[in-house]
Order: C-alpha cells, then structure tokens, then sequence
C-alpha cells in the first residue's frame, strides 16, 4: 500500500530544483560576483545571479519567494521560454499545479516542439495522474527530438513506472549517450538497475548522479539502497546521512535512515530517525508501522499500542496493525481492545479462526461471557470440520461454556502441526483462566511454553499471561 502523496509530493520540490539546476547550467554568461575588469555588472551576469538567488531560496524551502523572483524575470523577458518554464518549475514547488500547466502550455502554444516544455507538460500530466496525456507529451517530444536526453530520460521514467526494468535501461543508456552531463539520466539509470538486482553497476551509476548534482539527496539515498545490497553498510549509512544534511525536512530520508538503523540493530538510532520521519509527516502510516515493531520486540508495550491504534487510524486496511494491537492489548490485560482488534482482523483474514478465539477468549477474560458465546456461536457453524475440526472444537468449548473439553484435548494430543497444537494448548489454558480456574489454565500455558513454537502468536502472549499469573498468586 502507498499514500498518493509520498513520493509524488516529495519530488514536486525536486523537479523544481532540478529545473532551476538546468536552467541555471544553459543561461550561460559569465558567472556573477566581480564584473571582469573592474566594470558595471553585465545583464547576464545580473541574470545569473538573480537565479542563484532563486536556487538559494528553494534550498531554504521559501518555494513561493522563489516563485516570485522568476516570474519577474520571466515578465522582463517573455520571450526566453526557459525563463518561463523555471517559473512553471517553480509554481510546481510552490504547490500551484493549475498555473504552472498554464505557463507550459503558454509555451507550448508559441513552441509546440519544445522538447524541453513537452517533458514539463508530461511530468505535469503525472502528478495530476493523467498517464494518457503524460504519454501523449512524450511521444510529440520523441517525434520533435528523437535523441534529445530529457526525453529519453522522461521515457525511461515512464518505464520505471510501468515496472518495465531492462525498457527503461535503455532509455537512460541513450540518454546519457545523448548527454553525459544529465544526471536525471544517471540516477534514472541506478533506478532501472536496482530493479534488475545490478547492485555494483547502480552504484556506479549513482555515483555519477552524484557527481553531476552533490546538492540532489535523494541521489545519496538511491545509492544508500545498492550500497547496502553489497554489503557496504558504513558507505550506506553515510549516504543516508548526506542525504538529511541535504534535506533535513524529507520523512523518507528519516524513515529509510531508520530502517537501515534497525536492520544494523542500531536501535537507539532508528528510533530517533523513524521519531523524526513521523515528526515530519505525521499522516503517514509507515515510519509508526517500524517504530511499533521495534517498541514491541523491547517491551514496550504501552508504546507500541499507541503507535498500532495510529496506524489503524491512518490506514484502516492495513490488518496486520490490528493483529498487533490486538496481541499488545492482550498482554496489557486491555481485554475489550484486545476483543475489538482480533474481531477486526478476523473480518479481514476470515481464514484466520485464531483471531475469532482470541476475540472470544478476550470477551471472556473481560468478564463478557454472553459476548464471547455469541461470538463463537457465529463463527463455528462456518468452519469446514473435514479440514479444521479442531479450531471448530475450541469455538464450540467457547460457546457451550462447559467443562467438557475431553474431545477437544484427545484433538490436540494427536495434532501433527507443532504450531497449531501449541496455539490451541494456549487457547484452552486461556479459556480455563477465563472461566476462573487459574490453576488448570496455568498447566496448559506451561505445556504451551514448553513447545516453543516462537513465531507463533500466541507465543507471544505467553510470557505476559505467566507474568501475570505469576503476581496473582504471589
């Protein structure tokens, strides 16, 4: 699953930068500070370095200032169609998608084969989502210059985007044949590599990225990935950290930071990052999903729920979270939060029986009996027994709320899945405490313990549940 607005609006602010970069580069003239020979500035060399001053103020983040100072210089020369589409460009950062669209067709209405305004207009049409008018753009861009490098490089971005790896490949080849110094093309290139798992070849070509544009973070990023591919985790992580100086206001810096900090086991570090990344963007669910995990396998409970009950709040569909929440509820003794997120996630896995006993099991221990039959009594009656008898017999015990559970116990001794077998011991240990007998129920939890079946849920209930009727008794 993926936010619309992750990447996307991530990159409006690079496609900008990176048109103000171009531009900047084919202005020409003589670089600004002292005029040659003591005399009066020159106009391009006031040009020059008023666009530095544009490019200054998109590194600060102040988009519309920038803005602003383009559009005047774009109305003191209407007819540079570079001017117009830096201000295009800068409209883009600035959030204001109907007026640049406005200004690139401004130019293409006068130009209609500028390949330059046609790759804009295509970019444009991505982030309105309009994949029809952004192919459109692009082959009127091949036919008007069929070895210009933006277009082939905007080609190759399309490929990346139809997961169509080796196309791409060749786009970005021709591009760089067709211009060495456009490091859209170079990071492009890395892209379409990564995805053919051509980790030492990505890396090199984003090391040219890099080498064309040091200001682009998400070129050290990009190159962070095939680093860490190779096994070059110092590299890696230094790349990350270039990539936060560069920018110090990207979520996805911070979050993929972070990730990399938790697979170093690196945990005070990831935590700070992945805190960070969610004080950036705190409408996206991801950086809490990683953050969740880690305060989860620390113990931290308490914490880890409320990064869980976030994540259900942003992205419902996102069932795993409930799975979680549901377990850290239940270790809390939270027995109708715990009842609540396994009945969910049941609804979303209905294959999944055990997350329809332990919404049961919970409405049980919160003292819900009648809840926890009904619940059991709507679940069984759909179970096929030929293929999963013995979960029907746990909902059954569940819903008849007796003390003959004889069948279900001959079940499990004979079970040969060593997951299963444990999973339904922990159910029935629960299901005796919940009916107010510690003293059998705590039997069955050890033989559960015993089987140490760790990756299975109910392993991680356990030691809580032991904890906790450890402190009952003493």
């Amino acid at each position: 699953m993926q936010r619309t607005t992750s990447r996307a609006s991530a990159a409006l602010p690079l496609l900008a930068c990176a048109a103000s970069l171009l531009l900047f580069a084919c202005a020409g003239g003589p670089k600004p500070g002292k005029p040659s020979g003591g005399g009066r500035e020159t106009a391009e060399q006031k040009q020059v370095r008023e666009l530095e001053g544009a490019v200054a103020l998109m590194d600060k983040g102040d988009a519309q200032a920038a803005a602003d100072k383009v559009a005047e210089l774009a109305a003191a020369q209407p007819e540079k169609a570079e001017l117009r589409l830096l201000k295009a460009a800068t409209l883009v950062s600035a959030g204001k998608l109907p007026e640049a669209r406005a200004e690139v067709e401004s130019v293409l209405a006068a130009a209609p084969e500028d390949p330059q305004a046609l790759v804009m207009a295509a970019e444009l049409a991505r982030y309105s989502g309009d994949e029809k008018a952004r192919r459109a753009y692009l082959d009127r861009g091949l036919a008007a210059a069929p070895e210009d490098a933006g277009v082939l490089a905007a080609f190759g971005e399309l490929s990346l985007d139809k997961k169509e790896w080796t196309k791409a490949e060749g786009y970005f080849r021709r591009a760089r044949a067709a211009d060495p110094r456009n490091a859209d093309a170079a990071l492009g290139l890395g892209k379409a590599l990564y995805r053919q798992a051509k980790y030492a070849d990505s890396e090199a070509a984003y090391g040219e990225a890099v080498a064309l544009e040091p200001k682009l973070p998400f070129a050290y990023a990009d190159r962070a990935r095939a680093r860490y591919q190779l096994g070059k985790y110092e590299e890696a992580m230094a790349d990350l950290d270039a990539a936060a100086a560069r920018a110090p206001d990207s979520s996805w810096i911070y979050l993929d930071r972070g990730r990399m900090n938790l697979d170093l086991e690196r945990r005070d570090r990831a935590e700070a990052d992945l805190t960070r990344s969610i004080s950036l963007d705190p409408e996206y669910f991801l950086p809490y999903v990683y953050r969740a995990g880690m305060y989860e396998e620390a113990g931290r409970d308490a914490e880890a729920l409320a990064d869980y009950r976030r994540i259900i709040q942003l992205q419902p569909d996102y069932w795993y979270a409930l799975e979680s929440a549901g377990a850290v509820a239940f270790r809390l003794g939270l027995w109708e939060e715990s009842a609540a997120r396994f009945r969910e996630a049941f609804g979303f896995a209905p294959e999944r029986y055990e997350y329809a006993i332990l919404s049961s099991i919970s409405l049980l221990r919160a003292g819900k009996p009648a809840e926890a039959k009904a619940l059991a009594g709507k679940v069984a009656p759909g179970i096929d027994r030929e293929k999963n008898g013995i979960y029907w017999l746990m909902l059954r015990l569940l819903q008849d709320q007796n003390d003959q559970s004889s069948e279900l116990e001959i079940k499990i001794q004979s079970e040969k899945r060593l997951d299963v077998k444990a999973g339904l011991l922990f159910y029935l240990g629960e299901y005796w405490i919940g009916r107010g007998k510690p003293e059998i129920g705590v039997k069955y939890l050890v033989l559960a313990k015993e089987m140490r079946r760790e990756d299975c849920l109910e392993h991680r209930l356990l030691g809580a549940e032991l904890k906790r009727l450890a402190g009952a008794n003493g």
